[in-house]
């Protein structure tokens, strides 16, 4: 599934709004995360990253100016199901965001999650991260070009992303787009969640 990095997709970190302006875009990746781990799988988040790295990080929204210890669970608990999350590297923004919408439909099992950050020009896939994409049981792409972005349609992919993809196989999968029209002043006129099969 590609869901949009935008911060705001956690719940909590859009303070001063009276009605919660992301509630059925975050209702509508609960539920398609839901279903994708169903079975006891643990996917992979895929994220756009300033250099291909990998393994079990700790979600972090601190590139986009939100310090740890406003996040819901595992970073600001300092722990999940006995995993000490704060000896892992810090991820992304975009990645983050996966976690933390993971973390809300995994509990203990969040703590096994791999992710995958890959720079944004595609240029640097190795067969370490070529061999990850192809074994994992399902992929959580953190959509939107840049980090941060709201568009998690599949033509809003980085070429990074998208070799990505396409090494793990996801050239002839078909993309169902959800998308929610927004109107608040400060949003942009639409995020968009999309489930890949």
């Amino acid at each position: 599934m590609i869901l949009p990095a935008t911060p705001l997709l956690v719940p909590g970190l859009a303070p001063g709004l009276r009605a919660d302006p992301l509630l059925a875009v975050r209702d509508a990746v609960r539920a398609a995360l839901a279903e994708l781990v169903a079975g006891g799988r643990v996917p992979l988040v895929l994220a756009d990253g300033p250099a291909l790295r990998h393994g079990r990080m700790r979600p972090s929204l601190t590139g986009a100016g939100i310090g740890d210890r406003w996040l819901p669970g595992p970073s600001a608990a300092g722990s999940l199901a006995g995993a000490s999350w704060a000896d892992r590297a810090p991820a992304g923004t975009g990645a983050s965001v996966a976690l933390l919408a993971l973390a809300d439909v995994l509990g203990d099992r969040a703590a096994d999650v791999e992710t995958l950050e890959v720079p944004a020009d595609g240029s640097s896939l190795d067969d370490g991260a070529v061999a990850l994409l192809r074994g994992a049981t399902g992929l959580v792409v953190a959509g939107g070009g840049a980090p941060g972005g709201s568009d998690a349609g599949p033509g809003a992919l980085t070429d990074g992303i998208r070799a990505a993809l396409g090494a793990a196989g996801a050239d002839g999968w078909h993309a169902e787009v959800q998308v929610f029209e927004q109107s608040h002043d400060h949003l942009p006129p639409a995020y968009r969640v999309t489930t890949l099969a």
